[in-house]
């Protein structure tokens, strides 16, 4: 195997400062032909002279280039980095606490369950709201099925109209504690399924001045079994 150019391959070449690149690189390959064609006569040299050898020289030959490789090989392997040793730490490791469950701050999880008689708060989901979601011309909240942290918001009847695309017009909580009557239903686009708030969610973005980026927690709870939603943001 010939191995590659090196600047000793040059040594009898005159470089002209003012060759074009494609001078270059004719000089480069008139360099690496000749190389290749004296690496394929030593070679044949090496055949000839080892085929005119006599059996015990022939064994002996073979020996000392066994050893040879094995040499060469010890010597690479001298040269490798050394890999880094990891280091096992004798502190014991400490049990990791469970993060407690989300939960609304008191005021907000007050007004909802006293002076609004919800109950069974759900968390629904918790994202970044983005463009499209404070976009006056979509006017749409989503909340895709990929986030949602749970559907058991939902009971069976609710579950059911969704599934036969009837919206559902339902009472929000905004993050000003403010009551506002909007529209909740399921879309499926292609693979995708989300949930969605519309028709008065324009005007949920602009009291509560929401702009792309915030962080939003959308809870459900029940007012005489009567899906709601409470909007807090973070």
């Amino acid at each position: 195997m010939m191995k590659p150019l090196c600047l000793d391959d040059f040594k009898h070449k005159k470089i002209n400062p003012n060759w074009s690149p494609f001078d270059i690189l004719l000089q480069v390959t008139e360099v690496d032909q000749l190389k290749l064609q004296k690496s394929r006569h030593n070679d044949y040299l090496k055949h000839f002279l080892y085929e005119t050898l006599p059996p015990n020289l022939r064994f002996k030959f073979n020996n000392r280039k066994r050893t040879l490789t094995t040499l060469e090989e010890a010597d690479d392997r001298e040269w490798e980095a050394p890999k880094p040793k990891l280091k096992i730490s004798k502190k014991q490791h400490k049990p990791v606490c469970p993060l407690p469950p989300p939960d609304l701050p008191p005021k907000f999880k007050q007004h909802v369950l006293e002076e609004m008689g919800g109950t069974g708060l759900v968390l629904v989901i918790q994202k970044t709201i983005f463009y499209s979601d404070v976009n006056p011309t979509a006017s749409r909240f989503s909340i895709p099925f990929s986030q949602v942290k749970t559907h058991d918001f939902l009971n069976e009847a609710e579950a059911k109209e969704l599934a036969h695309k009837t919206p559902m017009q339902m009472c929000l909580l905004d993050p000003l504690l403010k009551q506002t009557s909007i529209t909740f239903n399921k879309w499926v686009m292609g693979n995708t399924s989300l949930y969605v708030l519309t028709n008065t969610w324009n005007s949920v973005v602009k009291n509560n001045q929401l702009e792309k980026g915030d962080m939003v927690q959308l809870w459900s709870f029940q007012v005489n079994s009567l899906l709601c939603f409470a909007l807090f943001k973070l």
